[in-house]
């Protein structure tokens, strides 16, 4: 009996693990690892951020979801992998041995090493923290939001939505190193950034956070605003498992992958998701929509190693992406274009119901 490790319940395994149910992979023995049961969903973080969603809606049982697909389910971290033996060490102490090893186990938040970031702000990676958090600071005063990336924005307009349907007055305030969505290009940006204002936000554009106590965060141009409760959504971070592996890692740390979301030195490891950087991709794309793409490749290559030897390729393209902004209302965002209302959010609505049908 040969043996697969899937490591991680991202959105690329999810899919590996409900394609499974229906075409098992004959005499390969299947194991599912992650530190936590449940996950949630990233595109729907918005939705309950702003009270659309109970938690139980949102989450996926990964023991459940392992079960039904006949996949034995540990919970634990891997914390080291050996290529060379095949063998992976988890946080339980376990030593277990793989024929394949697949990876999709998201990415970490960056600048956490700044002075006062671990002690004072709240972090939702690893996501099975991400319901907590929300529950814990929404109806506070003096939140801040570091980080303008798309996570930023959608939990800063989304809990600013909350906030005022239970008449909550006092406004999010918004820090972020450049402006909102500039790798989009300005059109994009201006457009976020006036969305942003519109929406009652307080906005600090172009600040480095330097330091964070326990009522304040100090920025590189010698700003102190108020904070009670720091969010801190810096930006993604590599997961050190890689490098502290000795696997192939991009200069951030990040597994580098081929178009077959292979390892080249090692064809038996895999990976998806915002854990790798795929080589030759222009895009560079770790979106939600990116992952899903991947997912279908994920499958047929892990099946077509142990049963055909045969593969199929990921091919890169610019990715749609949809952004909540809040009262049931998101933005559109493709080829530097960007698009604003009720109509974008019920499209990421629908797709999410879709998505989510599968596990209930």
């Amino acid at each position: 009996m040969q043996k697969l490790l899937l490591i991680g319940g991202g959105f690329a395994h999810l899919h590996v693990i409900q394609k499974l149910k229906d075409t098992p992979i004959d005499g390969v023995e299947i194991t599912l690892i992650s530190p936590s049961k449940y996950q949630y969903p990233r595109d729907m973080f918005a939705s309950f951020t702003e009270g659309l969603f109970e938690k139980d809606q949102i989450s996926i049982n990964l023991e459940v979801a392992a079960e039904k697909a006949n996949i034995t389910y540990l919970e634990a971290a891997v914390t080291a992998v050996d290529p060379n033996q095949k063998m992976a060490l988890t946080s339980n102490g376990e030593v277990i041995s793989f024929d394949a090893i697949s990876f999709d186990i998201g990415s970490l938040t960056t600048g956490t090493d700044f002075p006062g970031v671990t002690e004072h702000t709240y972090r939702i990676k690893p996501n099975y923290h991400f319901t907590d958090v929300i529950e814990q600071i929404r109806n506070r005063d003096n939140i801040v939001i570091v980080g303008g990336g798309p996570v930023g924005i959608e939990l800063s307009l989304s809990l600013t939505a909350w906030r005022q349907k239970y008449g909550i007055q006092s406004p999010i305030t918004l820090i972020s190193e450049n402006d909102l969505l500039h790798k989009n290009g300005k059109k994009v940006s201006d457009k976020t950034e006036q969305i942003v204002v519109q929406k009652g936000i307080d906005r600090f554009s172009k600040e480095t956070v330097t330091k964070v106590t326990q009522n304040a965060v100090y920025t590189a141009s010698n700003q102190e605003i108020e904070a009670d409760h720091v969010l801190w959504l810096a930006g993604p971070k590599a997961p050190g498992l890689f490098t502290a592996s000795k696997l192939p890692v991009d200069d951030k740390g990040y597994l580098r992958v081929e178009n077959t979301l292979q390892v080249k030195e090692y064809p038996f490891i895999f990976g998806a998701g915002e854990c790798t950087t795929m080589i030759n991709d222009p895009y560079g794309n770790k979106t939600s929509a990116a992952t899903l793409k991947q997912a279908s490749v994920l499958f047929e290559n892990i099946k077509g190693f142990f049963e055909t030897g045969n593969g199929v390729i990921y091919k890169p393209k610019d990715q749609a992406s949809i952004l909540a902004t809040g009262n049931r209302e998101a933005m559109l965002i493709y080829k530097g274009q960007v698009f604003h209302g009720k109509w974008p959010w019920r499209i990421k609505h629908r797709q999410n119901m879709k998505w989510m049908k599968n596990f209930q």
